[in-house]
């Protein structure tokens, strides 16, 4: 399950050219809380659910005006004193970073519009945080998997949303930004919070590289870090997102720096799942999967167990999973695809006539499914090539 891009970047890249950041602030705004009871369980519950709709509905202002901007400048700026606030380029920034927010969920939208799917999995109360949040899922065939745990506030009797735990990374998106701010403070600014890195120049330039597609001078320059730059994790994940759109073997290198720099981080569980399916080290890859499943408590990662039983050739575990995932998930057609080639790779052709005469009743047109069967991917070959040629696809084919 390749992760191609990363999704919640386009606000990153929003604000890159204001050149300044914050500090980490992921559990630091007192005020940032609701209390637990089951009136506000029942409001979460409902407000889970209006996100999911406005995302649907591809309604990108009704989603901002769901985000409590002062909440989540607080929470980027809560290391910075009254007078650091003042600064210019403090305002500056926050300037940029306003406008960005109107573009916030253009990116999940667009990846819905494109056949992502985005579903409100579950909230919970958080007794550290002392709030509560709320998770979705985000998934396409192209992208990959992440999860966005959305932290939650009241104000005025209003839920909000004042920040988001973002799992690919591995942390909240305000201390995302707020790990590379003190990177970016120039040096004439009043604002303490400031680091001197020689290097900071060339992140600019890879960012800008990445944003224009040069993916080869982006990795170069992110791979060539002998900095602090160079261990920091968000950068690492960046690096491997880069180097996914090279080749494979620039992808599994920057997969070893990141796992090696924080091997028992258990924040970049997405990032091992794929670094283990690379390597054909299944068992390591369903074992981490069953970690995420027991955290997030999402039943739709079965479907990934059964991708990973596939690819170890465990035909058997892997149609039970797909066989759940389609009892669970009967509009999922990737469930349903995963099915018939377990079907297919375990010579179980009697089962598959059966099985494809289901997908009828259930509303599919056959030929569609006799493209599906027959078709070749861009290297010219048929997974289901053995079935496709097969008497009883044959008979299949000629049946009424």
């Amino acid at each position: 399950m390749t992760l191609k891009n990363l999704p919640i970047l386009f606000l990153f890249f929003g604000v890159i050219n204001q050149t300044i950041w914050a500090q980490d602030t992921a559990n630091t705004i007192e005020n940032d809380t609701i209390s637990y009871s089951e009136d506000n369980s029942q409001k979460v519950i409902e407000f889970g659910q209006k996100i999911e709709s406005i995302i649907h509905e591809s309604n990108s202002d009704l989603f901002v005006t769901n985000l409590n901007k002062d909440k989540f400048f607080d929470r980027v700026l809560s290391g910075y004193s009254k007078k650091d606030r003042e600064d210019n380029y403090i305002k500056g920034f926050l300037e940029g970073m306003d406008n960005a927010l109107k573009s916030f969920p253009g990116e999940i939208i667009a990846d819905v519009e494109n056949g992502a799917y985005y579903d409100f999995i579950n909230y919970r109360y958080d007794l550290d945080s002392q709030t509560y949040y709320i998770l979705f899922r985000l998934y396409s065939a192209e992208t990959g998997m992440n999860y966005h745990d959305y932290r939650l506030v009241k104000t005025n009797g209003e839920i909000q949303f004042s920040d988001m735990y973002i799992y690919l990374t591995g942390e909240h998106f305000t201390s995302t930004i707020g790990r590379l701010m003190q990177y970016s403070v120039p040096k004439n600014s009043v604002v303490k919070q400031q680091v001197k890195n020689p290097e900071v120049k060339d992140l600019y330039k890879a960012f800008l590289y990445n944003k224009t597609g040069k993916y080869e001078k982006a990795y170069k320059i992110m791979d060539g870090f002998k900095s602090e730059l160079a261990k920091e994790k968000f950068l690492l994940i960046f690096k491997t997102l880069i180097a996914a759109q090279i080749d494979e073997a620039k992808y599994l290198k920057s997969l070893e720096d990141l796992i090696s720099a924080f091997p028992e981080d258990h924040t970049i569980a997405l990032n091992k799942v794929d670094y283990y399916i690379y390597k054909e080290e299944y068992y390591e890859a369903i074992q981490v999967v069953n970690q995420l499943q027991n955290e997030t408590e999402d039943d739709f990662l079965n479907f990934f167990k059964a991708g990973i039983a596939f690819e170890d050739k465990n035909y058997d575990l892997a149609l039970n999973l797909y066989t759940y995932t389609i009892d669970n998930y009967p509009d999922f057609f990737e469930g349903q695809s995963g099915y018939l080639s377990t079907l297919v790779m375990m010579e179980n052709y009697d089962e598959t006539n059966n099985y494809l005469d289901r997908l009828l009743t259930e509303g599919y047109e056959k030929q569609d499914l006799i493209d599906y069967i027959e078709e070749e991917d861009e290297y010219g070959q048929n997974m289901l090539d053995g079935y496709s040629k097969s008497k009883n696809f044959a008979a299949w084919k000629k049946a009424k």
